[in-house]
């Protein structure tokens, strides 16, 4: 697809990217001159935009969508330059000041969509993205081509489900901040609250036994931090903060 050119517009120059739906290319937009990214759907679908999208400092700026008559529905947002938290901490966690930060904007990235009445369900160490000193979310869940009806393990990200979505229940906020934690535990320690060899022993792992205390996978990180990220990551969904702000505010970041 390397120098197709989408709807007339977008040149796609490199391929960069890719997942369960869609393979993301770095583009030039013919009509500015301005290098951007194009999301391309791997398969036909019947897509529309919503009328308005919110945007967010913490969210990927989406700014263009439209159907190609051979390439099909396709995205255009602003092109990051950096890393995912995935390949942040292949080089080592993150120190505390530096995990501070992912927490606070991550947290003020999921609050925004819960505050527009969006839950995400896959939150993981692919789709945050820091750029110079921002980090930004980079699938946002009303722009995605063909959201599955039913969350269940087969669609999410094993290492970041939350235990009620492997047992089939579909994603809440209270997943989304179990996700959440897993991640922050994973950027203090460089591993998650239940590794595993395969997805079975993820999952059987999430279900059945409580994460290690992270006090003692990451002493560098203050204990109080350590305990709220465990407070994240209870068994029972109700037994975690009921929203992002109260998580915020046992945090003392309110």
């Amino acid at each position: 697809m390397i120098e197709t050119l989408l709807d007339g517009r977008y040149l796609l120059l490199e391929a960069i990217g890719s997942g369960g739906e869609a393979q993301v290319f770095r583009a030039r937009d013919t009509t500015t001159g301005n290098n951007v990214a194009a999301r391309v759907a791997l398969k036909p679908v019947t897509y529309t935009a919503p009328d308005a999208v919110p945007a967010h400092p913490n969210w990927v700026q989406f700014f263009h969508w439209g159907v190609d008559p051979q390439q099909g529905a396709y995205q255009i947002f602003e092109l990051l330059e950096g890393a995912t938290l995935d390949a942040v901490i292949k080089s080592g966690p993150l120190d505390p000041e530096r995990w501070r930060v992912f927490v606070e904007q991550s947290l003020d990235a999921v609050a925004a969509l819960h505050d527009a009445g969006w839950v995400h369900g896959d939150l993981n160490a692919g789709n945050f993205f820091l750029m110079n000193s921002t980090w930004k979310l980079l699938e946002l869940p009303f722009l995605r081509f063909d959201p599955p009806p039913n969350r269940t393990a087969l669609f999410g990200s094993i290492h970041t489900l939350a235990p009620e979505q492997i047992e089939g229940q579909a994603a809440s906020v209270h997943s989304d901040l179990y996700s959440l934690g897993c991640l922050y535990y994973y950027a203090a320690s460089g591993t998650y609250p239940h590794p595993g060899r395969n997805a079975q022993e993820v999952a059987i792992s999430c279900l059945r036994f409580p994460p290690p205390s992270l006090r003692q996978t990451a002493p560098g990180v203050p204990a109080t931090h350590s305990d709220w990220v465990i407070s994240l990551l209870a068994r029972n969904s109700h037994d975690r903060p009921p929203t992002v702000a109260a998580a915020r505010q046992l945090l003392g970041l309110a």
